[in-house]
């Protein structure tokens, strides 16, 4: 929880609500819920999903390697 949330678990979980973690207003704020697929796109574009959050990464631009991302997260448990 230094760098970014504990990802272990995520999927299923609400945006904003890791505990130990600083969300942005944007995130804490966005409604979402991690599903494979919200995550996917998140991985792919971070500003197109949640407009003005924190995340320094631009994103993936690749459907694979995001699709593979969220699929790899969704096996931390």
């Amino acid at each position: 929880n230094k760098i970014g949330p504990n990802l272990f678990g995520i999927v299923g979980s609400k945006a904003g609500e890791v505990p130990g973690f600083n969300f942005s207003p944007a995130m804490k704020n966005s409604g979402i819920t991690w599903t494979q697929d919200k995550i996917a796109a998140y991985a792919n574009d971070p500003q197109k999903v949640v407009p003005g959050n924190r995340m320094p990464f631009a994103g993936l631009h690749n459907d694979k390697k995001a699709a593979d991302v969220a699929a790899y997260l969704a096996t931390l448990k």
